[in-house]
């Protein structure tokens, strides 16, 4: 074989080699490795000079103490960029302080293994790199294997820097401590609970206490959630892995730099802003994402159908008086056929959001008197 072939041999390779979908970084042995299918719609190599808006929602909905601005997220040099600012303003009655950046994935899925290669910020204590999954419709509900009402599902594959407080010691974690929590809202006696690392840690709580800072490089954190179980990795390595009883609801893979400690408390609990913390030491900051990937095997799809499949069965099997969101819309296509009006989906959604006061997905027997009540006598918007 002569040069010019030889090259063009070695050419061809690395090209084939760079086009090649990337594989996890896992050291788990893994019976069906050649079945992992790269999952493009959610994955993001950031080697652009801008966010892809195709991709990545970065004007998100603020809540609590954090307001999301997209002028805080950039991508450049081979990285998305999340940044905070210290920025005085208000929303609604609330005096808020700070700024920053989050980009979700407005495309849900549930299944898979999801990974990213991400570097912390140089801001400590006051601001939490994140990569997490959630969901958000709360017409999305399902009845889990122990007959709980499933409303939320929120897996956070890695928290930075959260600096929490640590009750035995008196005193903060620290920068070392990495958090792999979980979150869930179940439906008791009509009303919505929260489960969360620390009212239920046998449940969501899980932790790894590193040998290095995670503001000095960039490390890969990771998770797969089946069906079954979920498991974190770091670095290829697994440090946690949790029964899955709750988190099956379709979710938003999302990137996001929030406030912590000092400059959020809890008030009843939820995060609030320390009005007397404010402080433009440290800012700006920014945590920095290389990539983020998502692979899927067949097992997942398969999961997610049979998944859905329980909660329609759920769904049917519902209080009488309850209704889902797609029994409110068969009862009020009904409703304003019989009435000869013509059908307006965006006013038949405002109605139901307005019924569903506690925010679980049902339009009970007693929200939809009270709202009619309310309607009869000209006091609903």
């Amino acid at each position: 074989m002569n040069r010019i072939s030889i090259v063009f041999v070695v050419i061809l390779q690395a090209a084939i080699a760079s086009s090649a979908d990337p594989v996890p970084l896992r050291n788990a042995e893994d019976a069906n490795a050649a079945a992992w299918k790269f999952v493009q719609s959610h994955s993001d190599e950031f080697d652009g000079d801008q966010v892809d808006r195709q991709k990545w929602n970065i004007d998100t909905k603020d809540f609590g103490p954090w307001s999301w601005d997209p002028a805080n997220v950039a991508e450049k040099d081979g990285s998305l960029h999340l940044r905070m600012v210290q920025s005085g303003h208000r929303r609604g009655e609330q005096e808020l302080h700070y700024t920053s950046g989050m980009a979700r994935n407005d495309q849900t899925i549930t299944y898979g293994y999801f990974e990213a290669r991400i570097k912390g910020c140089s801001r400590y204590p006051g601001a939490c790199p994140s990569f997490w999954l959630y969901s958000i419709s709360p017409q999305n509900r399902f009845q889990a294997s122990d007959g709980e009402t499933v409303a939320y599902s929120e897996i956070d594959v890695v928290e930075l820097q959260q600096s929490e407080f640590d009750s035995e010691t008196k005193s903060h974690y620290p920068v070392t401590r990495i958090d792999c929590n979980l979150h869930t809202v179940l439906i008791k006696d009509g009303k919505r609970q929260w489960f969360r690392p620390h009212s239920a840690p046998d449940l969501c709580r899980s932790y790894v206490d590193s040998t290095w800072d995670p503001r000095a490089d960039y490390h890969v954190y990771g998770v797969h959630n089946t069906r079954e179980t979920i498991t974190w990795y770091i670095d290829g390595v697994e440090v946690a892995k949790k029964p899955n009883l709750y988190w099956h609801l379709p979710m938003h893979v999302t990137l996001s730099l929030g406030l912590r400690y000092p400059f959020v408390g809890y008030q009843n609990g939820d995060r609030v802003a320390v009005q007397d913390a404010t402080t433009g030491d440290g800012f700006p900051t920014h945590m920095s994402v290389d990539y983020v990937r998502v692979w899927q095997q067949p097992g997942d799809f398969e999961s997610r159908i049979a998944m859905l499949k329980s909660k329609s069965q759920s769904a049917s099997k519902s209080n009488g008086s309850d209704w889902t969101w797609d029994q409110y819309v068969e009862h009020e296509q009904a409703n304003w056929k019989q009435n000869g009006w013509q059908w307006n989906a965006e006013q038949v959604k405002s109605n139901f959001d307005q019924i569903d006061r506690n925010g679980d997905g049902l339009a009970s027997g007693i929200e939809r008197r009270d709202w009619y009540e309310k309607k009869s006598k000209g006091e609903q918007e």
